[in-house]
């Protein structure tokens, strides 16, 4: 192989990997955009609910981030 073929090859692999990049940040886009859109639309409703909780004097089961995190995220994919 001379080097005129090593560099064709070495642009398409690349170019490839590029495309990767690229896939995975319109996942990405994707996934952030549905999180946003359901956080605008029920975000209001769960806060109700967490403020009816509260004026019962009820403690939330927890008040941990990876407890909300995964509250919202099963949330998510319930509704």
């Amino acid at each position: 192989m001379d080097v005129l073929e090593l560099l064709h090859q070495v642009g398409v692999n690349i170019f490839w990997i590029f495309k990767i990049y690229i896939k995975f940040a319109l996942v990405t886009l994707v996934v952030y955009f549905a999180a946003e859109w359901y956080i605008v639309r029920y975000g209001a409703e769960l806060e109700d609910q967490l403020d009816a909780q509260l004026a019962a004097n009820e403690r939330p089961a927890s008040n941990s981030t990876l407890s909300k995190v995964f509250r919202f995220v099963l949330n998510f994919f319930i509704i």
